[in-house]
């Protein structure tokens, strides 16, 4: 995916009064939680379906997305 972001420098655990609207707030990937990093707890990922091609539907009611 870094390909398709190529614009886009990793982002960065800047803390909570950061102004940087792409920068994390309250995840530092590098802060030790009972013993092991966040970044090893939270693993973020994007699904291309769901992400990309899906309408934003779920459990709770109709997609909102729309889409060409």
């Amino acid at each position: 995916m870094q390909s398709v972001f190529k614009n886009i420098t990793q982002i960065r655990y800047e803390g909570p009064k950061s102004k940087n609207p792409l920068a994390f707030r309250h995840y530092n990937p590098e802060e030790l939680v009972e013993g092991k990093c966040m970044k090893d707890h939270l693993r973020f990922s994007v699904v291309y379906w769901h992400t990309f091609r899906g309408t934003g539907a779920d459990q709770f009611g109709v997609g909102t997305a729309i889409r060409p």
